[in-house]
């Protein structure tokens, strides 16, 4: 709202177009001394449901050649690990296929990365929860997005569920 102008302007601006909107308002929070974690806080306190309180998990695979998620909180890198692209027979299909699967986890580099990736989630998940945050985007990379992220994502995805976490799972470059 300010392009051409001061920031203070757009602020202006701003409040001038929502005027209508606060006039209309049940509640107004004050966020000018707030913090982040003291609004989401205070949010909750005024509008928290049992429904949408849930911590929730998004665990997601992507291909770095497209750009690493916006949105992630975690972001792993398993480039270093073995590459089904280069197998003939492989290529073509993706980490939710058995034997792409087994090629990426028959290395003692994989089953021990994905083993320590596990541990980490699994002592910092809490301390999210504990800092107040309603989601956690876990985003496992490679190159393409098709055989080892997808692999991991699934393997995480597993570990949380038997932790008792939601989760969801997306592969985001599966189809590229």
């Amino acid at each position: 709202l300010a392009m051409d102008g001061r920031v203070l302007d757009g602020i202006v601006r701003e409040r001038e177009i929502l005027n209508e909107i606060k006039s209309k308002a049940t509640l107004l929070i004050d966020t000018t001394r707030l913090s982040p974690r003291q609004l989401r806080e205070e949010i909750f306190h005024n509008f928290e449901t049992s429904e949408n309180t849930a911590f929730h998990i998004n665990v997601m695979s992507f291909g770095f050649k497209y750009g690493i998620p916006i949105d992630a909180d975690v972001v792993m890198d398993v480039r270093f690990l073995p590459n089904p692209y280069y197998v003939k027979e492989l290529k073509e299909k993706n980490g939710l296929d058995d034997d792409v699967y087994e090629y990426v986890m028959n290395s003692d580099h994989s089953v021990n990365v994905l083993n320590k990736l596990n541990d980490l989630i699994d002592y910092t998940v809490p301390l999210y929860i504990e800092e107040g945050k309603s989601q956690l985007v876990i985003a496992i990379g490679c190159t393409g997005g098709r055989h080892r992220s997808v692999c991991f994502a699934e393997k995480i995805r597993e570990n949380l569920l038997k932790l008792g976490y939601s989760v969801s799972v997306k592969h985001r470059d599966i189809e590229k």
